[in-house]
């Protein structure tokens, strides 16, 4: 365990390969907008280019995004994303592929989208949505999604979930504001100048993962880096928020149930032709007390807890779409 947390702190990373093909880019700035870790930056000409900082000499994990808005198909990736050594060694088999749910079958995906169901087509195109039109969700669609989420399974039918939709643009910009208070900090703590690691930060970080293991993974500061570039902007200009809360009090596994019902929202919001994208990065300061006050206007009081969030609105074009995805370790046991 100690031998780990020596590389708890901004450990070593592999970042897939990105190229550009200038000869079809037509600049159009979708990919730098929608890319989640300030990964992309223009270049003198406006082409897009691969951006780093910090530990990330390449600020990219692997999400695709950039390539399934693309318009005109000019960007590729190569490789995956991988922490190779310490607390946060990946466990993926780095194996990188497009959708193969007809087992056996090496078509592209393109040829057996026709076989599937409608269900197995929004799971495998469903992107993350960063980039809203300006456009209110009617209150209808709203709903819809809404119940989609309150017919997902939970232990004992006990539906631990509260939702909360805020459509009100001042009150969203104010939550991002006042988050990024306390991300900025914690992300300029974390943060070191061309991937150095200081021993007093590292005694603090990896002592920090010790007991918080989910919360000193570096990937979320890339998205933190993103807000602070962004103005602070850290639901995309959606035009709706819905903030989710789990009953500290639910049976078994609350978290589960929440995140069972907040799937079923999502792939019901795409199947109407909306688009949608899970923002933790709130939560953990709209837990905190120097957020209080914000908890007890979206009517988040004992025995409820924020667990996530969703940016919700139109998509800005062309957006969900079929990527390659890595692989997780999978084993069958079966009888004789």
């Amino acid at each position: 365990m100690f031998e780990s947390l020596k590389k708890a702190y901004s450990p070593p990373m592999r970042f897939p390969i990105r190229k550009v093909d200038k000869d079809k880019c037509d600049r159009c700035r979708r990919c730098v907008e929608a890319c989640p870790t300030y990964g992309l930056i223009l270049d003198e000409q406006g082409y897009p280019v691969p951006h780093g900082y910090g530990p990330f000499e390449s600020a990219c994990l692997n999400c695709w995004n950039c390539v399934a808005v693309c318009p005109t198909g000019a960007l590729t990736l190569e490789g995956s994303f991988a922490i190779t050594q310490g607390r946060y060694k990946g466990t993926l088999e780095e194996n990188m592929r497009f959708p193969e749910p007809l087992l056996g079958d090496k078509r592209p995906y393109g040829e057996l989208e026709k076989e599937l169901t409608e269900v197995e087509k929004v799971i495998y195109k469903r992107r993350s949505n960063r980039l809203f039109r300006k456009k209110a969700v009617p209150k209808e669609l709203l709903h819809r999604v809404l119940e989609a989420a309150r017919f997902a399974p939970s232990a004992g039918n006990c539906q631990p979930c509260k939702f909360v939709v805020v459509t009100d643009p001042k009150l969203i910009a104010d939550i991002e504001r006042d988050a990024m208070k306390v991300l900025r900090f914690l992300k300029n703590l974390y943060l070191a100048e061309k991937g150095r690691r200081p021993l007093w930060k590292n005694a603090i970080f990896s002592a920090t993962s010790l007991v918080m293991p989910t919360k000193m993974d570096p990937r979320p500061m890339t998205a933190m880096e993103k807000a602070d570039r962004s103005n602070d902007v850290i639901y995309w200009g959606a035009p709706a928020v819905i903030f989710v809360a789990k009953n500290t009090r639910g049976i078994s596994n609350p978290d589960l149930d929440t995140g069972m019902a907040t799937q079923n929202l999502v792939l019901a919001a795409h199947a109407l032709g909306l688009g949608t994208c899970y923002i933790g990065l709130t939560i953990e300061p709209l837990n905190y007390p120097y957020m209080k006050s914000y908890r007890k206007l979206l009517g988040i009081e004992e025995p409820y807890e924020l667990v996530t969030s969703i940016a919700i609105g139109y998509p800005k074009g062309k957006i969900d779409a079929a990527v390659k995805r890595d692989t997780p370790p999978i084993t069958w046991i079966e009888g004789s």
